[in-house]
C-alpha cells in the first residue's frame, strides 16, 4: 500500500503516436503544484489497468506507471494529484490516497560551496636573502 503522500511516475509522453509532441509541450507548460486529473481507461495494457493523467487544461500528459496503475485505479475516487516536475520519461506527480490535498516536497538544500584554504603567508620571506647559484654569482662578478 502507498504511504499518505507519494511521488509517482507519469509515463508515455514519448509513445510513438500523434499525441507525443502535444504531451511534451503540455508537460513543459505545467507548473509545480498544478492539479492533475486522473481518468480510468477501459481495458488493460499488458494485463494491468490503465489510468490516464491530464493537465488542468484537459490535455493528456501520460499514464500512471504500469506497476502502480492497478493500485491507483482502485483508489481513483479518493486520489488527488498535483504536478511535481518534468523528467526524461515524462513527468512526476505528487499523489495522496485519502482525499487530502497533496503538497510538494520541501526542496533539497544546495550544498555549501567551500573554497580551499589558502596557503599561509611566509613570515620570513624578507629576512633571509635568496641564494644565488654559483654561475649567477660569477656572471654578476664579471659585470663592470
Amino acid at each position: 500500500m502507498f504511504s499518505r503522500e507519494t511521488s509517482l511516475a507519469i509515463v508515455g509522453a514519448d509513445l510513438s503516436t500523434a499525441k507525443a509532441a502535444s504531451r511534451r509541450a503540455e508537460i513543459a507548460a505545467c507548473r509545480p503544484g498544478e492539479p492533475l486529473e486522473l481518468k480510468r481507461r477501459s481495458g488493460t495494457r499488458g494485463g494491468r489497468r490503465v489510468v490516464a493523467v491530464s493537465s488542468p487544461r484537459g490535455i493528456e500528459i501520460g499514464y500512471i506507471s504500469p506497476r502502480d496503475a492497478d493500485r491507483v485505479a482502485g483508489l481513483i475516487s479518493v486520489t488527488r494529484a498535483i504536478f511535481q516536475g518534468a523528467d526524461t520519461f515524462g513527468a512526476v506527480g505528487r499523489f495522496t490516497f485519502d482525499g487530502s490535498a497533496p503538497a510538494l516536497p520541501a526542496p533539497k538544500p544546495k550544498p555549501e560551496r567551500r573554497e580551499r584554504p589558502r596557503p599561509p603567508i611566509d613570515e620570513f620571506c624578507d629576512i633571509f636573502p635568496k641564494r644565488r647559484s654559483a654561475v649567477k654569482a660569477q656572471e654578476l662578478a664579471a659585470l663592470p
